[in-house]
């Protein structure tokens, strides 16, 4: 962090840009780039950060001389170039630009004693090539620091981006390690109830064979049973309505048939009713009835589909519906 007096010096070395830019060289008095140039060689002998701005300084006095002998003001060009002279001396163009004014003044020894009175002495030429050497040290040391700088934030960086590195290699091998050890102990846990689980098995009973036999025949018993009351199962009350099925559409399977069962299904869902199903056979009563079942969804997924199956001997399908019951047909004929 930059101390006081170097922040000031800072602000001094802007505005003096600042003044340069703005072509207030060295007037008016009191806001211009010549005093604040002398005021920091006042204070600071030793800062050498002042000599590149003095020649840039020297530099708009000459460009300002060279459009004054453009315009044939050659006194005004010359009071310009003394300027430089006696404050930068070894400023770039300085040179070049007197020559070109003494071509014009050749012949003319007043103009040229009094030019040869304002340029600066051996000393001061002497004190100002110093001061370029020591502003190129300057610039060379700054220079060198600045590299420094940036080998060492590289340096840093690149030793960050191998620790962030090795970092991800330790966090991803920590991360193997617990999965191995996971899947280790769910081998372990999965064995241990495996292994449970056998024990637990119990050898069948000497008497198994003959209880699997008895339950075999009561089940064998059921199923007959329950047949014989499917088989006798009727619808016996009167229909409310009949539908016709179109005989082409079932025989085909095709499933657009579902829109041409909608009128029943309505009906179906607008009077509770339960159905018969007049087919052929058993096959087209359980196709059928799929896509009732599916028609009613439609409106209703709530509705439950009570059906029955009645045979036709011609082939003109038809669906009837009756009353809602309470049990089904095969239960009221255990009853």
């Amino acid at each position: 962090m930059a101390s006081p007096v170097q922040a000031a010096n800072e602000d001094l070395l802007g505005a003096i840009k600042a003044d340069i830019a703005a072509k207030r060289l060295s007037s008016p008095a009191g806001n211009n780039a010549l005093e604040k140039i002398d005021r920091i060689r006042q204070e600071n002998p030793f800062d050498f950060s002042i000599v590149p701005l003095t020649y840039k300084w020297g530099e708009a006095y000459v460009e300002l001389a060279e459009s004054a002998i453009s315009a044939k003001d050659y006194a005004r060009a010359q009071s310009y170039l003394d300027k430089v002279w006696l404050v930068a001396a070894l400023t770039p163009g300085l040179e070049e630009a007197q020559a070109k004014l003494d071509n014009v003044f050749k012949g003319k020894p007043q103009l040229a004693a009094s030019i040869e009175n304002t340029a600066p002495d051996k000393a001061e030429l002497e004190r100002q090539r110093q001061l370029a050497q020591a502003a190129a040290k300057e610039k060379a040391r700054a220079e060198a620091e600045q590299k420094r700088k940036a080998e060492e934030e590289k340096r840093l960086a690149a030793q960050a981006k191998k620790q962030a590195a090795e970092e991800q290699q330790r966090r991803q091998q920590e991360e193997r390690q617990r999965r191995a050890a996971a899947e280790k102990a769910e081998k372990a846990a999965q064995a241990q109830r495996l292994a449970a689980a056998k024990s637990t098995v119990k050898k069948p009973a000497a008497t198994q064979p003959v209880a699997s036999k008895a339950v075999a025949a009561a089940v064998s018993a059921d199923a007959a049973e329950v047949a014989e009351l499917w088989n006798e199962a009727k619808e016996d009350s009167a229909p409310i309505a009949s539908y016709p099925v179109e005989d082409k559409l079932l025989a085909d399977r095709n499933r657009d048939i579902v829109d041409s069962l909608e009128p029943v299904c309505k009906a179906i869902l607008d009077n509770d009713a339960s159905v018969v199903i007049h087919t052929g056979n058993k096959a087209d009563y359980r196709w059928l009835t799929v896509r009732l079942t599916l028609c009613l969804r439609r409106m209703d997924t709530t509705f439950r589909l009570r059906h029955s199956f009645e045979a036709v001997a011609d082939n003109n399908p038809f669906v009837t519906l009756h009353p809602s019951r309470e049990t089904s047909l095969v239960r009221q004929s255990s009853d």
